[in-house]
C-alpha cells in the first residue's frame, strides 16, 4: 500500500485518475484531509469538511469489465465491517453507495475507472467519504439535518491515519472476496441493506416510482416491487427512502 498524504485537494478521485495514467498501480492511495471540490454519484458535490475521512484507492481487481460496478458494493461492505468493529457502531448500505446510520448518511462511495490502456486493462478509482470525527455544526447548513458522524454517533474521536490503513485492507479484502465468490459478497451486501422492506422512491430523472425495496438481485442491480406489485430492476438513477 502506497500512500499520498495532502492537506487539501480538490478531489482525491482526480488526482488518482492522473496518478494511474501516470502509471500508479494498484493499491495506491490518495488521502486528504480536506477536499474543496469531492464529487458524489451523478455530479453531486460531496461536502468534505475537517474531521472526515477522505481518500481514493486504486485497484485492478480481477474482474470483467462488466462487473466493475460491483466493486462499489464492496466497497460499501468494507466500509460497514470496519466503522462496526473499530467504531462499534453500526451501520447500513443504501444502494448503489451510502452508508447509513440510522436515518442519517455517514459517508459515501464514488467509483470510475480509468481509460483502457494499451494492454487493455482497466484500474477501478474508489472514492471513500466517512464522517469519522465530523462535529454536527460543522457540516453545510443544507445538509445539517441529513448527515451524521461517527464521533456525533457515539461521543468518541479516532486516529484518521490507523482508520485509513484499516477501512482500505478491508476494502480490499472484499474486494478479494468479490473476485473469488460473488454470491457471499452480495450476501453480505444483503445484510446491510438499508431500503429492504421499506418504501423508497426511484427517480430516473425521467420518471419517479415509489415501491419497496426488495434487495439486491445476482447481478447487483437493486429490485423494487411498485405499488402494482410489478419487480423493476434498477441500473441507474437515486434511490431515496419515503419517510
Amino acid at each position: 500500500m502506497k500512500i499520498f498524504s495532502l492537506e487539501q485537494v480538490d478531489s482525491t478521485n482526480t488526482l488518482a485518475l492522473e496518478l494511474a495514467a501516470n502509471g500508479s498501480g494498484h493499491g495506491t492511495v490518495i488521502w486528504a484531509k480536506n477536499q474543496t471540490g469531492g464529487r458524489g454519484q451523478q455530479g453531486r458535490i460531496f461536502a468534505s469538511p475537517l474531521g472526515g475521512l477522505y481518500f481514493s484507492l486504486l485497484l485492478q481487481p480481477d474482474l470483467a469489465a462488466t462487473e466493475l460496478p460491483l466493486v462499489t458494493l464492496a466497497a460499501g461492505v468494507g466500509c460497514c465491517l470496519f466503522i462496526e468493529r473499530y467504531c462499534d457502531l453500526e451501520v447500513n448500505l443504501k444502494w448503489p453507495n451510502d452508508l447509513y446510520c440510522r436515518q442519517y448518511k455517514l459517508g459515501g462511495i464514488l467509483t470510475e475507472t480509468t481509460p483502457v490502456s494499451p494492454n487493455r486493462t482497466v484500474m477501478a478509482v474508489v472514492g471513500v467519504g466517512v464522517n469519522i470525527n465530523t462535529s454536527p455544526e460543522d457540516f453545510p447548513g443544507e445538509i445539517r439535518a441529513l448527515a451524521t458522524s461517527v464521533y456525533a454517533e457515539t461521543g468518541k474521536r479516532h486516529s484518521l491515519k490507523n482508520c485509513l490503513s484499516s477501512m482500505v485492507e478491508e476494502i480490499m479484502q472484499q474486494v478479494r472476496v468479490l473476485e473469488q465468490d460473488r454470491d457471499k459478497l452480495l450476501a453480505r451486501w444483503n445484510e446491510h441493506d438499508y431500503c429492504k422492506g421499506k418504501t423508497i422512491r426511484w427517480n430516473t430523472g425521467r420518471r419517479c416510482i415509489t415501491g419497496i425495496g426488495r434487495g439486491l438481485m445476482d447481478d447487483g442491480r437493486y429490485s423494487l416491487e411498485d405499488q402494482s406489485g410489478k419487480m423493476h430492476a434498477i441500473l441507474a438513477g437515486h434511490l431515496q427512502p419515503v419517510p
